[in-house]
């Protein structure tokens, strides 16, 4: 009995490892390894996509023992009875609880440290050393994406689904596709009205450069309910988007930047303006990126244990990019193109409008000399936030406090 046991742990310890040596492939390799796809898999095609971390952030994960360096991404194939939405192979992400160290950079676990600590798994575009591909200024592309919830997914924390980022750091993703457990999917466009620049802090994100852009209006679009959510589990939901980039301002005479979002066949956004930056690139991220604070999702909190003992699993598939819409082959998902480009072109309505004179700031006091003091605090005055927070502080030791951060609240915050 003692000798089979062995064998077992032998076999799995294999297992796991053969996981990590894959997914070390990965990011240490270029895009064009593409995940180790075959070029004639439908899983991703015209498009070249790898894991958006660094080299030394996985080596620093690994030594901590981070589960996502083993089972973080993986392709997968039907005949392990493993959801597919055409063809024999998907792309599988999972992200636990405890899992950090993906974002890591000069000795800081960037997304696990912030004032709500995220964390994330995720493949993208613009990688490369040498090269970073993406989409480009003028150009007219079309894109499909399903993505699959298991069944016993809980939709308990804010998630991000799909976004299109921006190659250049300090700017905010111009489109992003994300899960808020009490108002649903929501689809956010932030390059309408432009940017303003921030010296001091991040735009409510994780990477704080010298000079962060932040948008000066998001644009939000409810385009699935709780209710719809909760109806797609076990079921894939396939994106289809068409994009035209344009850097230039929506007011500008010659901007003919749009975005169109399809979901399951129905188009749910139609937006004209500016579409991307007007610096660098538009570069597609895809997987998991969450939040680690628990949300309500229709009347249930769950407690830390059932988000310790749960993980976030995710499924992707015919990830594909291409310039026309017939190009997409979109028999093979059921749809058409005349069905698609027959609705209607009226600009959708925003669900919200999300403006600089909206935003609400968070400011965190701490105290040098005493580590239990700890003064958090909300509110729309970043200066009158500092002021009333220090003087909190000062009132319980009148030496040692500190503005730890402040910054403006990202959404769900």
């Amino acid at each position: 009995m003692k000798k089979i046991l062995i064998l077992i742990f032998i076999l799995f310890t294999n297992n796991v490892f053969a996981d990590q040596e894959e997914i070390k492939k990965m990011v240490f390799k270029s895009e064009s390894y593409n995940l180790g796809l075959n070029k004639k898999d439908t899983t991703i095609q015209g498009i070249k996509l790898k894991p958006i971390t660094r080299t030394d952030a996985f080596k620093h994960s690994v030594k901590k023992n981070y589960g996502w360096t083993k089972y973080g991404i993986k392709i997968v194939n039907s005949s392990e009875g493993m959801p597919i939405r055409y063809g024999d192979t998907a792309i599988r992400f999972e992200l636990r609880y405890d899992d950090c160290g993906f974002l890591y950079k000069n000795g800081k676990e960037r997304d696990c440290i912030r004032s709500t600590p995220h964390h994330r798994v995720e493949v993208g575009q613009g990688h490369n050393k040498d090269i970073s591909l993406g989409f480009k200024h003028k150009q007219d592309y079309w894109y499909t994406a399903s993505f699959y919830f298991p069944k016993e997914h809980k939709f308990y924390r804010k998630q991000s689904v799909f976004q299109f980022h921006s190659s250049e750091g300090p700017y905010h993703p111009p489109f992003h596709l994300e899960i808020f457990p009490k108002e649903g999917l929501i689809a956010s466009i932030s390059t309408s009205e432009g940017v303003y620049a921030d010296k001091e802090n991040a735009c409510g994100g994780s990477v704080k450069q010298k000079i962060n852009y932040c948008e000066k209006a998001k644009l939000e679009y409810l385009v699935m309910s709780p209710d719809e959510l909760e109806g797609s589990l076990g079921k894939w939901t396939d994106l289809v988007i068409h994009a035209i980039w344009d850097k230039r301002a929506s007011d500008h005479e010659k901007n003919k930047g749009m975005i169109e979002v399809f979901i399951n066949g129905k188009k749910k956004l139609h937006y004209e303006g500016q579409s991307m930056w007007d610096i660098g690139l538009t570069v597609m991220q895809l997987g998991i990126y969450q939040s680690k604070e628990a949300k309500t999702f229709k009347g249930k909190t769950p407690s830390l244990k059932e988000m310790k003992d749960t993980p976030t699993i995710m499924f992707y598939d015919e990830i594909w990019a291409k310039k026309k819409c017939q190009d997409l082959q979109l028999d093979r998902l059921g749809y058409s193109c005349e069905n698609l480009e027959s609705q209607s072109d009226d600009s959708t309505k925003p669900y919200y409008v999300d403006r600089v004179s909206d935003q609400e700031y968070i400011v965190i006091v701490k105290n040098k000399i005493d580590k239990n003091i700890l003064i958090k605090l909300r509110g729309f005055d970043k200066e009158s936030l500092i002021k009333k927070a220090m003087k909190e502080c000062t009132n319980k030791n009148k030496d040692g406090c500190y503005v730890h951060y402040s910054s403006m609240l990202a959404i769900g915050q």
